[in-house]
């Protein structure tokens, strides 16, 4: 039973790092302001604020792409190697970072009435929260049958 929760860890951290890194590419890459940031913006100012948009986006779009990959690389390297920490630090790292975004999204739709998905934040907070479980009971489950983690 471990190994089946194990590989289900590993699948759903990496299928949430995925995603990360092709937010990341989408974002770091637009050549126009989206349609759900437009809606936030008056329509006299779009023009005025297109260079500091595109700027945040690479930015966001940069630093989405560097927390997909350091999430990868922690769970495909420490993490199925036995590291204690690892799905941990995934987990946190990722939730620190989903909160924030959801947490924004929400206060953008507030304060402007744009049509933001907060909730696809809180759909990969969840899918986290499945892998880091599934790595916790794999976890124990080994230990209690006397099998060495890894």
């Amino acid at each position: 039973m471990h190994t089946k929760l194990q590989w289900a860890s590993v699948i759903l951290f990496m299928a949430v790092s995925i995603f990360l890194i092709a937010f990341g590419l989408l974002y770091a890459n637009v050549t126009d302001l989206l349609w759900f940031h437009a809606a936030a913006v008056p329509a006299d100012a779009l023009e005025k604020v297109r260079p500091l948009y595109f700027a945040l986006m690479k930015l966001i779009g940069g630093a989405s792409i560097g927390l997909g990959l350091l999430g990868a690389y922690v769970v495909l390297g420490p993490m199925r190697h036995g590291a204690r920490w690892a799905a941990t630090f995934v987990a946190v790292t990722y939730w620190i970072a989903f909160g924030v975004a959801g947490y924004t999204a929400i206060r953008l739709n507030e304060l402007t009435g744009a049509p933001v998905a907060w909730y696809n934040m809180a759909i990969l907070s969840a899918i986290t929260a499945f892998a880091f479980f599934a790595h916790a009971f794999a976890t124990r489950s080994a230990a209690s049958a006397g099998v060495g983690h890894g």
